[in-house]
């Protein structure tokens, strides 16, 4: 009997939250989230106590899918990303053809097809460092992470361009190429 109530609850249910056209919601649970008001980005509010529309976000709070990059811009602090820091995912030709396709979008126009700093627009600039250069080839991953992060002489951040797994990635390939002469 209970199994026989619940199954006609269940279809009164879905009955009552289904519109016969699609256009229509059906049964609105909480119509005030459907309908809410829109605010203009810098009008006033009277539900703010300063006024404002927009408000900046609580102190020390980290937007959604941010990791927090606790190194800092110095020789040292590379140093401590390269002991440190290390690819927390396995191997795989998906990952390292995917490391390619980022390196020829984000990567190729300074350092080069093969990574010798010779990319179009190295010679407008300060030549960059071959990857398989003395430069560059001890280099740990972890190093390798933060000079993508924090930039690395005349390389700028590249922190908002790729995400974590697209670092790694991207790091895979350099690893790659380090080894071609």
């Amino acid at each position: 009997m209970r199994r026989v109530n619940f199954y006609i609850l269940l279809v009164l249910t879905l009955m009552v939250s289904c519109a016969k056209s699609g256009n229509e919601p059906g049964y609105e649970y909480m119509p005030d989230m459907v309908y809410s008001q829109a605010v203009e980005a810098y009008s006033e509010s009277s539900v703010t106590p300063n006024g404002a529309s927009m408000m900046y976000p609580p102190k020390g709070s980290i937007a959604r899918g941010y990791k927090v990059f606790a190194y800092g811009n110095t020789d040292d602090e590379k140093e401590r990303a390269g002991e440190e820091l290390n690819d927390p995912r396995e191997f795989s030709d998906k990952r390292l053809n995917r490391g390619q396709m980022l390196y020829e979008k984000m990567c190729l126009v300074c350092h080069g097809k093969t990574g010798a700093g010779d990319g179009p627009i190295a010679t407008k600039y300060t030549e960059p460092p071959a990857f398989n250069g003395r430069a560059l080839r001890n280099y740990k991953p972890g190093q390798l992470y933060h000079a993508i992060v924090k930039g690395y002489g005349d390389m700028p951040s590249h922190e908002v361009q790729l995400d974590d797994n697209d670092r790694w990635d991207v790091i895979l390939y350099l690893k790659k190429l380090q080894t071609l002469e």
